[in-house]
């Protein structure tokens, strides 16, 4: 393991990886970074510590995803009533949210990705909690 805790792997078979973090950070937004081995069809997660008035961009938007939330809970669920998918070996941006009223540091939590048949896959690697 690395200084943060996370599980790093040396050789050997990496094809079945997913993982989904924080990437840049500003004053009002943030993205939400996945990497993938698998054919993603849905997703969910709770953003704790600030409350999400927008999201944007990224690779739900490029696929045809629509995105859900609730800026009471936090929850942030992404779909596609047409079964887009976020295809296998996607890696990047899965989308850019716009962030109030932060009272802590900020986290994501409870992450469910599902398949295109809404079978929740095994998350490899959630990043850590983050302060700005």
């Amino acid at each position: 393991t690395n200084e943060n805790n996370s599980t790093t792997t040396s050789g050997g078979d990496n094809s079945s990886l997913i993982s989904i973090s924080f990437g840049s950070v500003s004053n009002d937004t943030i993205e939400i970074i996945m990497d993938t081995s698998h054919d993603i069809g849905g997703f969910q997660f709770t953003i704790t510590g600030s409350t999400i008035t927008e999201f944007s961009g990224g690779m739900a938007q490029e696929y045809g995803f629509s995105i859900a939330s609730n800026p009471d809970t936090g929850i942030i669920i992404g779909y596609s009533l047409s079964a887009n998918t976020i295809p296998s070996g996607s890696s990047g941006v899965l989308t850019n949210l716009t962030y109030i009223n932060q009272i802590s540091e900020i986290c994501i939590t409870d992450v469910v990705l599902s398949d295109p048949d809404a079978i929740a896959l095994n998350i490899d690697f959630i990043g850590d909690c983050i302060e700005y």
